[in-house]
């Protein structure tokens, strides 16, 4: 770059656009008092323009110059020549690499100057790499200071007016520029609280920080935008939502392969829960110890092997010894928790009840031979006495009234009685009477019926002394193919009592795939509801048309390896 040194007319000269310092009234002043005192030291870097000469090096030097010129009394000898290098270019990027690199050699500059002055030279065709050359330092650092450069201008001057540290300046380029205006937007608000430097980096990251790191997935598999840390060691995801359906995926993987390896139980301890390792013992693998996968509200994931619950600990153990040595445990092992809370099992047997008892009501043939079946061996409900189909709360009960299946069964029973002669209010025919005098008329009234009619009303009895919550419905219900999503599709009251955690993330399986609800693996219970009613009713989710949770099915099904009930159901 051609140069030459000369003394130039102070009026000749101009600052540029170019120059990278920045300095109040204060900085002037003081320099303006060096110079009175000792002169000028140091010639100013400039280049010809229109005007006369551009300084791109001395800005500061100009401006106490100007101010001594100014302030200067009348007949006061001032000099009027300034000592100055002449550089040949037209090149602004050359110009800004002259005034830069003059600026480094001497103090240091504000911060943000240097920014923005690397900044211009990448606007001007330089590359990274190449400014990087030119001052000697790293790629990295380069690329630091064109983050900082491209933070929002109320960021810079709230920076400059020292209202924000450099720390705060440095995480600031992870945000967005919306979040960046939020953050402004906090620190002039004076009822607001901005977030402290602790909490910065997630709130910036959109409430959570979740670093490429945590991933057990391939991050190629990833499809949104990862933000670098570029003044630390981390990277971070922005989609958490893209984030946690991946790595949910993996964790449900990551399961999978620990029970192909022989553990028995492996528990996934999600990131609303927290997994309290004080109160777990080690087990070993063959005496029943499980693994957990604990999965961090930041995405980590942490395997725990071989370990129980302190008090399920002990008992493995014993259980084990004794064993070993021959001795026979004295304690009877511990029930284990049904799958169907005593509500839910209520609901779901009167459901089906009301199913299969209508199906026995239009099948003469099969309740007379289910009527013969009762007086050879009995029921629970031979005395004679109607079911009266108990709810165990006001919400089944409602429920249960609103069924195709009472509502057609009613009807069903309207008839008979019309059959009979019977004006009475609607209720169930069956009405035990210990005299016996009620029995009499009603076989007259059946003798004065046909054999079609006495069939029809025979199978309405049969199906309203058909007792609830037994075995025999299961039986019946797959006889007579009963398909109960004909009289009942899952409501609020069945995902208001379907509770088990398990068993809804199964139902979620087969409701949108085993794979889909992989990435729910780790969510609420509530929220994995939520996404099967959105597919049934085909709420923004692609709708899902037929399903019925096996509990509602014939033969009755289950969605863990725990029992149903916690009791065996009575046969008939």
């Amino acid at each position: 770059m051609p140069h030459s040194l000369t003394h130039l007319p102070l009026g000749d000269l101009h600052t540029s656009a170019l120059n990278v310092r920045k300095h109040g009234s204060k900085a002037i002043d003081s320099l303006a008092a060096s110079i009175r005192s000792i002169g000028l030291l140091q010639p100013l870097i400039v280049r010809r323009n229109t005007d006369g000469f551009e300084v791109i090096g001395g800005k500061r030097r100009l401006k106490a110059l100007e101010k001594i010129a100014h302030d200067a009394e009348p007949d006061t000898d001032v000099p009027d020549s300034v000592p100055c290098i002449v550089i040949e270019t037209d090149d602004d990027a050359t110009a800004i690499e002259a005034s830069l690199a003059e600026n480094v050699e001497r103090l240091p500059m504000d911060e943000l100057d240097q920014y923005t002055a690397f900044a211009a030279l990448l606007a001007k065709g330089r590359t990274e790499d190449e400014i990087a050359d030119a001052f000697g330092i790293t790629t990295v650092v380069v690329r630091r200071r064109l983050a900082l450069a491209r933070l929002i201008p109320d960021i810079h001057r709230l920076y400059r007016a020292g209202e924000i540290d450099g720390e705060t300046l440095k995480l600031l380029t992870l945000a967005t520029k919306e979040r960046q205006k939020a953050y402004v937007a906090l620190l002039r608000d004076p009822d607001a609280a901005p977030p402290p430097r602790w909490q910065l980096k997630a709130w910036l990251l959109g409430g959570a920080e979740i670093a490429t790191s945590a991933a057990l997935f391939d991050e190629a598999e990833y499809r949104g935008d990862i933000k670098g840390d570029l003044f630390g060691d981390e990277r971070f995801f922005s989609d958490t939502e893209q984030f946690w359906r991946l790595q949910n995926a993996a964790i449900a993987k990551l399961r999978d392969e620990l029970t192909e390896k022989g553990w028995q139980t492996v528990h996934v301890v999600g990131p609303a829960e927290r997994f309290q390792a004080w109160g777990h013992e080690p087990v070993p693998k063959a005496k029943g110890g499980a693994a957990f996968i604990e999965v961090e509200p930041n995405g980590r994931v942490t395997v725990h092997k071989g370990l129980l619950p302190s008090a399920e600990a002990r008992k493995a153990l014993r259980t084990a010894d004794d064993e070993t040595s021959g001795e026979c445990a004295d304690e009877a092992a511990r029930p284990e928790r049904p799958e169907l809370s005593a509500p839910l099992a209520n609901y779901v047997d009167l459901v089906r009840h009301s199913a299969v008892r209508l199906a026995v009501a239009n099948a003469p043939k099969i309740a007379l031979r289910l009527m013969l079946a009762h007086v050879i061996a009995g029921a629970s409900r031979w005395r004679i006495e109607p079911e009266r189909q108990q709810a165990a709360s006001e919400a089944i009960a409602t429920a249960l009234s609103a069924l195709p299946s009472q509502t057609a069964f009613t009807a069903e029973r309207e008839a008979a009685r019309q059959l009979l002669g019977w004006n009475e209010p609607d209720g169930p025919l069956i009405a035990y009477d210990n005299s016996v005098a009620r029995t009499a008329d009603v076989l007259a009234q059946l003798i004065a019926l046909t054999d079609k009619e006495v069939m029809r009303v025979l199978a309405l009895v049969m199906a309203e002394a058909l007792a609830s919550g037994t075995a025999l419905i299961d039986t019946l219900g797959e006889t007579l193919a009963v398909d109960v999503a004909k009289h009942w599709q899952p409501d609020d009251t069945f995902f208001e009592l379907a509770r088990d955690r398990e068993a809804v993330g199964a139902m979620l399986g087969e409701v949108i795939g085993a794979q889909a609800a992989a990435g729910y693996l780790t969510d609420t219970g509530t929220k994995k509801k939520a996404i099967i009613r959105k597919a049934l009713a085909g709420d923004g989710r692609t709708k899902v048309d037929g399903w019925t949770p096996r509990y509602m099915r014939f033969p009755q099904g289950g969605y863990t390896g725990r029992a149903l009930l916690a009791r065996e159901r009575a046969v008939a």
